[in-house]
Parts: structure tokens; sequence; C-alpha cells
């Protein structure tokens, strides 16, 4: 039987980061979702960017694989509060134009393994 304890510390040392998840669903999924999000491209690009620069962006990508992209995209924000993180991904520029569905969930981050390489010479990174 495990030790409580024992199981206790462990989740002592955990990180306890809290984020937000902000799920970015099509609404109507597309099989050509550019298309679509094409004319508000420049907008959510700009959008994401100011959220880099000002801090709150932690990570953001799409929502795909090898079996394709229906346009839906997830972000990882910073933020004092669920509220916050919610009143900033109404301001999200496809959500604005009724093309997405933002849905945001806190997220705790405990534990994880990142992996960066700098080549300094070159300018180059890796993430891994």
């Amino acid at each position: 039987m495990p030790d409580v304890a024992d199981a206790q510390e462990r989740l002592s040392k955990l990180l306890r980061k809290q984020f937000y998840l902000v799920e970015m669903a099509m609404i109507t999924p597309a099989e050509d979702p550019l298309s679509v999000l094409g004319p508000h491209l420049d907008e959510h690009l700009a959008w994401l960017m100011e959220r880099e620069n000002n801090g709150s962006l932690f990570l953001a990508g799409t929502l795909g694989d090898e079996t394709g992209w229906d346009g839906s995209g997830l972000a990882i924000v910073r933020a004092k509060s669920r509220a916050a993180a919610e009143a900033d991904a109404a301001t999200e520029p496809f959500r604005k134009a009724g093309i997405r569905r933002n849905t945001v969930r806190g997220w705790q981050l405990n534990e994880g393994n990142i992996t960066l390489r700098l080549k300094l010479f070159h300018a180059t990174f890796e993430v891994g």
C-alpha cells in the first residue's frame, strides 16, 4: 500500500504554476480553414504578437496533426484570474468575427521537460 506521507511529499514538490488554456475551436470546421480565417489572419497574428510582447502568451499553436487541421487552435496564457483570461480571450479576432468559440480552462503546470537549443553564432534555436 502506498505511503500517504510519501505521496504528500512528492505532491509538495510540484511546480503548481497557474496558467489558462484558451481552446479556440472552429464553430464550423472547414476543409480549407485559411479560406475562412484568412480575412482576419493579420489581426489574429497581431493579437498573438501583442500578447507575446507583453508576456501574457506562454505557448500557442494550431490543433492539428498528420490527419489534418480544421482551423482550431490553442493558447496557454498567463493571467491574474480566469475572469481576466476570459475577458482577454473575448478580444481574439477570430472569436470576435464569429468564426471560433473560445473556451477558457484553468491549467496548472506541475511537471515536464522542455529542451531549448540556442546556436548563438547562427542565431537559431530549436525547441524539443
